[in-house]
């Protein structure tokens, strides 16, 4: 079958990669199961990859890639800082719940073996830092916060969302929004406002 558009045709196969992923597993992905999905020939996924893995690094990039849009697109907004970052962690924890199957495989069965994926989500966890050390600029009680503070934060994040990907409960992160958006804030706008703005 051909597409006529390569670009087509890859990002066709990209979504086949993360469909066929989430639902057979990363470690028993084979290329019948994508071309499957994608409704195309062995050759055809080939010519975009050389194989497998680079095909679901490639789709994890893809993932993180859609991820990000609808981060920045909550972050363009015209609301104060600390709304920026509610609403960040609410659309992130959103977009994990909606996606669990796919989420899963790349967050834990990926990194687990693969190296390349475990430096994807580092990449991630920093740029989600990096968003967070603008409270320091804004909040001077936070300036003189130790250098991890964000990671720390950002890291204690993706391993809560870890274990209920790995238990198969996309369900509770949304709920999860409030005591995280509270947990997050804390460093830079005290308990008290930090409670608030996660409660109202």
């Amino acid at each position: 079958m051909d597409s006529g558009d390569p670009g087509d045709e890859r990002e066709r196969l990209l979504a086949a990669i993360s469909r066929a992923a989430a639902e057979h597993g990363y470690d028993k992905l084979t290329v019948e199961h994508v071309t499957r999905y994608a409704g195309v020939p062995s050759a055809t996924f080939y010519k975009h990859f050389a194989d497998t893995e680079q095909g679901l690094m490639l789709a994890f990039d893809a993932y993180l890639d859609r991820l990000w849009v609808e981060v920045y697109a909550v972050c363009e907004t015209d609301a104060d800082w600390p709304r920026k970052v509610r609403a960040a962690l609410d659309v992130t924890l959103s977009f994990l719940s909606e996606s669990s199957a796919v989420a899963r495989v790349f967050a834990i069965e990926a990194a687990a073996v693969n190296l390349a994926a475990t430096e994807r989500q580092l990449t991630t966890v920093e740029s989600f830092a990096a968003m967070l050390r603008e409270g320091r600029r804004l909040y001077p009680r936070a300036a003189g916060l130790p250098a991890a503070t964000e990671r720390t934060l950002i890291g204690g994040i993706a391993s809560i969302v870890s274990g209920h990907l790995l238990a198969e409960e996309p369900r509770v992160l949304t709920s999860l929004e409030p005591q995280l958006t509270e947990l997050v804030l804390m460093p830079y706008l005290g308990q008290t406002e930090a409670r608030r703005v996660a409660s109202a």
